[in-house]
């Protein structure tokens, strides 16, 4: 057997073994891709049309008005630059309230089950996780299927390599064919849609291995010539109780500070901080989320209201650079509507892998079951002459 032949069935076997995990976390990856746009799209009713013109209320009155409105403490406040943008206040990840921005009127409830709907997928992409509880042994079945899928990409690389460079060779390999059926057809589509997306379902995978296994993560450390940060717990840990609300007009002054800090900002988020919390921290973003370099995390001492660290992406060590970078690029989302439209086609062939590879499989069983029973079938001897053999 030649090595092109072993790959070729090694290729087959693992294809056929990880297959509904590889269809699994495409489909729950694509229906992320435009997470953010759909969210948008779907809470367009609540913009402000024409924002107040008269002098803002403090932010401690947005999340008062927000806590009133739901009956429950909140846990975090989104400002936007854009004035005609609510300002997002969240009670813990399945509720959020949007709020003027500017004269602290409730608009309403945001498109909660829309968002909810999509921290599920998330949830079930990343962790395997349905309504909180995680299922670890899953888990780590879609991680050795993560990088089994790595193994996919590189040895179909080497199988899909014409043996003659020439255009009459590749142009099957990389162009769809017309009035194609059955079995040409999908071998024909299998290569299209696999040479096509082959650069982004490596990256998409390679960055998926990085944040899955502790591992990965301190070989990218390692690579980029920084220390590997501490490992976490896989179960993140109970936050205290956030600031009782008579107690927010305290966070005030910080949040006005937290906004001079950036004159480019577009978003500024912060996590309500316990009682006992001496700082306040805040994610400060120039973009639309997407983009590492453009973000920032500032925090604050809740005490004298002094700067205690600002951290912008150009002063994170080369390692937590390329970590933010392989985040942003498993999804797309660093490369804008671009980059998520290209990681949702990507998404896309993974699934026309999967089911021309499976489809190509059967076909390919079938076939050897004909020949097998061809020769009781056709000769009484059970001898069927080479130029009667049935060829796959």
């Amino acid at each position: 057997m030649t090595f092109r032949r072993l790959l070729f069935w090694l290729h087959l076997v693992t294809g056929l073994s990880i297959g509904l995990v590889v269809a699994f976390l495409a489909i729950t990856g694509a229906i992320m891709t435009f997470q953010a746009q759909i969210i948008f799209w779907a809470e367009r009713s609540s913009r402000i049309v024409v924002p107040a013109s008269q002098p803002c209320v403090a932010p401690s009155a947005i999340l008062k008005n927000a806590a009133d409105f739901q009956h429950a403490i909140p846990t975090e406040l989104t400002l936007f630059s854009d004035p005609h943008r609510p300002a997002e206040v969240a009670f813990g990840t399945s509720a959020f309230v949007l709020v003027n921005g500017c004269d602290g009127e409730v608009i309403g409830q945001a498109a909660n089950p829309l968002r909810n709907f999509f921290q599920a997928t998330r949830d079930l992409h990343r962790w395997v996780a349905l309504n909180g509880v995680r299922h670890e042994t899953l888990r780590q079945i879609k991680n050795v299927a993560v990088l089994a899928f790595l193994f996919l990409l590189l040895s179909g690389l080497i199988i899909w390599f014409p043996r003659k460079l020439t255009w009459q060779h590749l142009r099957p390999a990389i162009l769809f064919r017309g009035k194609l059926k059955g079995r040409a057809r999908e071998w024909n589509w299998h290569n299209v849609f696999g040479f096509w997306m082959w650069l982004p379902l490596v990256a998409i995978t390679l960055s998926g291995i990085i944040m899955a296994y502790p591992w990965a993560n301190t070989l990218l450390y390692r690579a980029a010539g920084s220390a590997p940060p501490p490992e976490r717990g896989e179960l993140e840990p109970k936050r205290p109780k956030p600031l009782s609300l008579d107690k927010l007009p305290t966070l005030d002054s910080a949040i006005q500070i937290a906004i001079a800090q950036d004159a480019k900002w577009q978003s500024l988020s912060m996590r309500l901080p316990s009682g006992k919390d001496p700082n306040v921290t805040f994610s400060v973003n120039e973009g639309d989320g997407g983009n590492p370099r453009q973000r920032a995390q500032l925090v604050i001492s809740r005490e004298d209201h002094s700067i205690v660290r600002w951290e912008s992406f150009s002063s994170n060590p080369l390692g937590r650079q390329w970590r933010l970078y392989a985040r942003f690029l498993h999804t797309g989302e660093m490369f804008g509507v671009v980059g998520r439209g290209i990681a949702l086609l990507a998404m896309v062939s993974a699934l026309m892998l999967v089911w021309t590879g499976v489809s190509l499989s059967l076909r390919r069983f079938g076939a050897w079951r004909k020949r097998r029973a061809a020769p009781n079938k056709l000769s009484p001897e059970g001898m069927v002459p080479p130029s009667e053999r049935i060829r796959v």
